[in-house]
């Protein structure tokens, strides 16, 4: 009966001792995620909440841009909108497709080959995004935005590189593991 009492009362301390060890881990991988929100808010100069906001998952998230030869203007727009997600600030985002010279270049090819009213607007965009400048994506965001009638939303500026990078990370997950 000691025995059982013995062992009994070892795999009980095992049981608590294993418990609070894990407890411990979680709480530091939880101050250690919020130690990272903060060091990378304060580099980007805005607030954790803000951050937060700007990089979390969205919905509508697509990897291909889901366009050929016969797509109207207002495919382009959308899917030229929904790239401009991963570059801006803006109160709310629905939907995006990552801006990488992929997708810009199919993009591109639908546009350069089309007879849209808009063309001449889109190759301009398209033709910067092409050569790396993203210094407009907000201007970028808000013409499409206006276009597609947009009253929530409106871009108030690009993301730093920290916010883009967290943006992608919690919105493109696919690209990370390949």
């Amino acid at each position: 009966m000691k025995r059982v009492l013995a062992i009994t009362t070892v795999s009980v301390g095992v049981l608590l001792l294993s418990g609070y060890g894990g407890y411990q881990y979680l709480v530091n991988k939880h101050e250690k995620e919020n130690l990272e929100v903060k060091e990378k808010a304060d580099a980007a100069g805005i607030t954790e909440e803000e951050f937060i906001e700007q990089t979390q998952q969205i919905e509508g998230i697509s990897y291909k841009v889901d366009l050929d030869e016969n797509s109207t203007q207002e495919e382009v727009i959308d899917v030229m909108h929904k790239m401009t997600h991963q570059k801006v600030r803006a109160e709310q985002k629905w939907g995006a497709i990552p801006m990488i010279p992929e997708t810009i270049n199919d993009v591109y090819e639908i546009v350069s080959k089309s007879s849209f009213e808009r063309k001449e607007s889109l190759l301009e965009i398209l033709e910067r995004w092409k050569n790396g400048d993203f210094s407009k994506a907000d201007e970028d965001h808000n013409y499409f935005w206006t276009y597609q009638g947009g009253t929530v939303g409106k871009a108030y500026g690009i993301m730093s590189k920290n916010e883009e990078a967290e943006f992608i990370k919690n919105n493109f997950k696919e690209m990370q593991d390949s």
